[in-house]
């Protein structure tokens, strides 16, 4: 049977050649040949401008020369030289966040774009970031002297609160001479970051730049080790403020690294070519090695007490310390509502504190185990600040149960304290709630009780170990708010809640028992609620 064949409907098209290969002389031809009489089209008038705009110069632009390399036996038959090396890539400037976690290439997002479009630029103290409330003041730890900053006008001041609110700049911009800075400048430069700086804080980075000078390009991203050099660059630091910053973008761990000794190099005898001298002048010191004056206030929730009571022994010569709104204290603060079950008897609780250990069973033994630690190292104190801590002052005062002792000994411990700065943390206005007013003076009469108790240790009888020096007990000021709330309705509330501290309430141990709130309401009815019940 034969082969059906089918003619093709379709021509092949006519090869042509692009024009940037034509010669002149063959285009102008074949375009005279072809197109004698019609009008240029779309593409002859696209492809004729192209040819115009190209630059002639790039043209006679030589390629890039490669040297001719031959194999290393014909090379030494030939006694060619050797081929060169070839050229060491340009090293790119690494960026580093807070923590020391490398971040993308590329410029940071300005910092209009982190703000919130609503929040204003002036209330820098009310600031909120993850439940965050930051420093409302610079010298909220002692220790600045006569270098006090805040809100002034002065040049000092201005260029200190530009550099803390540009900290992200500043640090990568001046990190070679930050460290070069004199020792006052830099400890107030860290309260300014605490109170106008990121959310996050200093960062670890940050504060080694501000304490070392950073390694060398040739040496990788280590820094170097502290010297006789870093040792004279902080002689006189002895004022380390992270509020804000610890548990944050500072971890303990991190922490311990500026203020511990770095363990003695071992000794290997088979090398004599380190002298006695040598192994003496290296790395004796910390980075900080006089530390006196910390503030750690104002941490996240999650902040750890075993890890700080882990930093406090590095630190036994800490005269000032700031704890303003630390949780309360406990070893096990995630199992508040763990039991232990077991068929041959009730259910145990597991952690040290349960749900309702303090509101309804009065037992801050955990609490008050904690602070007997940190008494135990930090034996040194002459300050402390808990600020804003009003839900647990009364591990302070503790005693245990009836005929058990346990508790802090004021009697032995904290010997050389001065000042217990036991402020409320609430900062009452015209627009306060009323929450925040019961707040205030539930703090107020938890000062007050403490200061009780710190005057029956001092009081007691010969026979009993007591107290020999008296302590300072810091309270809010209450004339501060003699103005407020003159109206009637919520306002006249608010202010019969707070008269209610000009009165003088508790036995001459009332310390002992609860603080219970009275409030006073329009049908005369006593609602009682307890410090640990809000």
């Amino acid at each position: 049977m034969p082969k059906k064949r089918f003619t093709p409907q379709y021509s092949k098209p006519q090869s042509t050649v692009h024009p940037s290969l034509q010669s002149p002389a063959t285009a102008s031809s074949t375009s005279s040949t072809n197109n004698n009489d019609a009008a240029p089209t779309v593409n002859d008038l696209i492809s004729t401008l192209r040819k115009s705009q190209v630059n002639p110069s790039s043209a006679a632009v030589p390629s890039i020369a490669t040297g001719k390399t031959l194999p290393p036996q014909i090379r030494h038959l030939l006694s060619q030289p050797e081929t060169p090396a070839p050229k060491p890539r340009a090293r790119d400037r690494r960026r580093f966040d807070a923590n020391g976690n490398r971040i993308p290439a590329g410029p940071s997002p300005p910092r209009s774009w982190l703000q919130s479009r609503n929040a204003s630029a002036s209330s820098l103290t009310a600031r909120e970031g993850e439940g965050r409330v930051f420093p409302a003041r610079i010298d909220d730890l002692p220790g600045l002297g006569e270098a006090k900053g805040g809100k002034g006008n002065k040049l000092q001041d201005m260029c200190l609160r530009a550099m803390a609110r540009d900290w992200e700049f500043t640090q990568e911009y001046e990190i070679n001479n930050l460290a070069d800075l004199p020792v006052a400048i830099r400890m107030l430069l860290l309260s300014y970051i605490a109170a106008y700086g990121p959310d996050e804080g200093v960062g670890f980075e940050g504060l080694k730049s501000l304490l070392l000078h950073p390694a060398s390009e040739y040496e990788g991203d280590n820094w170097e080790e502290v010297g006789e050099e870093g040792q004279s660059l902080n002689e006189g630091f002895f004022r380390l403020d992270l509020s804000g910053a610890i548990g944050r973008s500072v971890s303990f761990k991190q922490l311990i690294e500026l203020i511990q000794k770095p363990p003695p190099a071992p000794e290997d005898r088979s090398e004599f070519d380190l002298s006695w001298e040598d192994s003496l002048t290296r790395g004796l010191s910390p980075p900080i090695p006089h530390l006196t004056h910390l503030s750690l206030s104002h941490p996240p929730h999650s902040i750890s007490w075993p890890r700080f009571l882990a930093c406090s022994r590095h630190i036994p010569t800490l005269t000032h310390l700031s704890l303003a709104f630390w949780p309360v204290p406990s070893l096990t603060p995630n199992s508040k509502t763990a039991v232990v079950t077991s068929r041959f008897g009730k259910d145990i609780q597991y952690g040290g504190t349960g749900f309702y250990s303090h509101n309804l069973d009065n037992d801050f033994r955990e609490a008050s185990d904690v602070l007997r630690r940190l008494a135990g190292r930090l034996y040194g104190l002459e300050y402390l600040d808990l600020t804003g801590c009003a839900e647990w002052l009364r591990a302070l005062r503790w005693t245990g149960d009836v005929g058990e002792g346990g508790g802090l000994d004021w009697g032995g411990q904290w010997v050389k304290l001065h000042i217990l700065k036991l402020f409320s943390g609430v900062e009452l206005s015209e627009e306060s709630e009323y929450g925040e007013v019961v707040a205030f003076v539930q703090g107020y009469k938890e000062a007050l009780a403490t200061e009780q108790c710190l005057g029956w240790w001092i009081r007691r009888p010969k026979g009993e170990r007591k107290r020999s020096t008296w302590v300072e007990v810091l309270k809010d000021d209450l004339a501060r708010y003699g103005e407020l709330w003159q109206g009637e309705g919520v306002q006249e509330r608010k202010r019969k809640t707070l008269d209610t501290l000009k009165e003088k309430g508790g036995e001459n141990e009332g310390w002992r028992s609860p603080i219970v709130f009275e409030d006073e309401v329009a049908d005369d009815v006593v609602e009682r609620r307890s410090v640990w019940e809000q």
